[in-house]
């Protein structure tokens, strides 16, 4: 009795949450990026960009240990001349060098995904260094 009722039960579940995965997949617009400052530093100056955008994404001041969402999509930041290029999170260094890093390597009209960046430490030239994963479709 039991076992049927918990493959009764995974027999609904199962359904459910693939159509709710897919559901999210297909409506969601852009990309949300999580950055994680996980220095013991305040970290500065950080903004994303690509190729065609309105203008520059600036990233708030992020405290040791504090996160910061932000959502990308090509509707709301592109101009009318975007088609495709690479999603890049900039920034200078103590010697007033700008430094970039990948977000996203290829980004098209109607990109959507998810990226994660997590600053893990800043040399004493002000180079960050950074963990980012992206999944991007």
């Amino acid at each position: 009795m039991k076992k049927k009722l918990v493959i009764t039960i995974l027999l609904v579940l199962i359904p459910v949450a693939i159509i709710s995965v897919i559901f999210n997949i297909l409506t969601q617009k852009g990309i949300d990026i999580n950055i994680t400052n996980q220095t013991n530093r305040e970290i500065t100056g950080l903004y994303v960009t690509y190729n065609e955008i309105k203008s520059e994404l600036r990233i708030p001041s992020l405290r040791p240990g504090e996160k910061y969402k932000l959502n990308v999509s090509d509707e709301k930041n592109s101009n009318e001349n975007f088609s495709e290029g690479a999603l890049l999170l900039e920034y200078k260094d103590k010697n007033g060098d700008v430094q970039t890093e990948y977000i996203a390597g290829y980004i098209q009209i109607g990109f959507s995904g998810y990226a994660s960046v997590k600053i893990i430490d800043m040399d004493k030239t002000g180079k960050l260094k950074m963990k980012i994963k992206d999944n991007t479709y």
